[in-house]
């Protein structure tokens, strides 16, 4: 009666008593057979995996480029394969780490969970694209640079660190919640903007010539604050033959949201030391332009010939050197 056969295998083991002659075939041939089928990965495809696999025996499959596995030796069988990543194989499992261990790409001496050691700033280390797209849609370069775009043409928004303590945002910001500032907001330059000057009847249209025309606003979110700072010139030209019905209008840099007549500043109008009042800026029906409305007496107490609406001629005959200006803010339309 011969032992028990191996565990694994199954190798052919003779009676240890020596009741049983030695069979070459059976006792060497086949056991160095079995041995020689199980050194190594046993190839096999995805779905000729062995039915009776021992605990620890390793697979290739010839039909998944070579992913790899080996079985713990519970049952089922199919159930029993652990998949070990290589080279060759897309890896078709969850990869799970324990807690402080990490993936390190390039032997950097980072502690961090993911660590990647870098040749260059520009290295892109993440990018994600969606099938058949060109470009990536999400990307962070080795220094953190941020960039993102449609797939298919190149980032059209990034952020990244330009200098020490900023980082600067090249696109648009659209926030729907609050912005808070513990220091200062800095918004930059202002926007230089001229504005378009016209008259409600489109008769005497008026031209600033050589006048000193200093316009600028600032746009934070829908709200616009805006400075207008006009001297008219010698070569300003008021209208030919203009009426106190050509009231002018000046454009204003952004469409507000505001209706007809509502009043967003108010102007000082200056003629000389004492020749000076003050009015205020009104929307016009056009919705894109102010007109000014005489809103106090002259500074002198000298009565003003020609009140309502400032045209040409009201509250009094434009000249050189005359002079314009308003600060004010107001709600953009969009």
């Amino acid at each position: 009666m011969p032992d028990t056969p191996t565990t694994r295998l199954s190798l052919y083991k003779s009676a240890s008593d020596g009741s049983e002659d030695v069979n070459y075939t059976q006792d060497i041939g086949q056991n160095l057979d079995k041995l020689d089928a199980a050194v190594g990965f046993q190839a096999c495809t995805s779905s000729t995996r062995p039915s009776s696999p021992y605990s620890g025996k390793p697979i290739m499959e010839s039909d998944t480029t070579y992913r790899t596995y080996l079985s713990n030796g519970t049952l089922p069988a199919s159930a029993s394969w652990i998949e070990i990543p290589n080279s060759s194989a897309t890896y078709n499992n969850n990869l799970k780490l324990a807690t402080g261990k990490q993936i390190n790409i390039g032997a950097s001496a980072s502690p961090a969970n993911i660590a990647i050691l870098a040749a260059s700033t520009a290295d892109d280390i993440i990018s994600t694209r969606i099938s058949g797209d060109t470009q990536s849609r999400y990307l962070v370069e080795a220094d953190g640079a941020t960039y993102w775009g449609t797939g298919t043409t190149a980032a059209d928004v990034t952020l990244s660190r330009t200098s020490t303590s900023t980082l600067t945002l090249t696109g648009n910001l659209t926030v729907t919640g609050s912005i808070n500032s513990a220091s200062n907001l800095n918004m930059g330059a202002w926007t230089t903007w001229t504005p378009t000057w016209t008259t409600t009847s489109g008769s005497a249209t008026p031209s600033y010539g050589n006048a000193s025309v200093d316009c600028k606003y600032a746009r934070i979110g829908r709200t616009i604050i805006f400075r207008l700072d006009i001297v008219f010139g010698s070569t300003t030209n008021f209208g030919t033959s203009p009426t106190t019905g050509d009231n002018w209008l000046f454009s204003l840099p952004v469409t507000p949201a505001a209706a007809t007549n509502s009043t967003i500043c108010t102007v000082a109008l200056r003629q000389s030391n004492t020749a000076a009042l003050t009015a205020r800026a009104r929307i016009a029906s056009t919705g894109t332009d102010v007109i000014i409305s005489i809103a106090g007496g002259r500074v002198d107490a000298t009565a003003v010939t020609n009140t309502g609406d400032v045209d040409s001629l009201s509250p009094w005959t434009w000249a050189n050197g005359n002079e314009i200006h308003a600060v004010g803010q107001y709600e953009a339309a969009s």
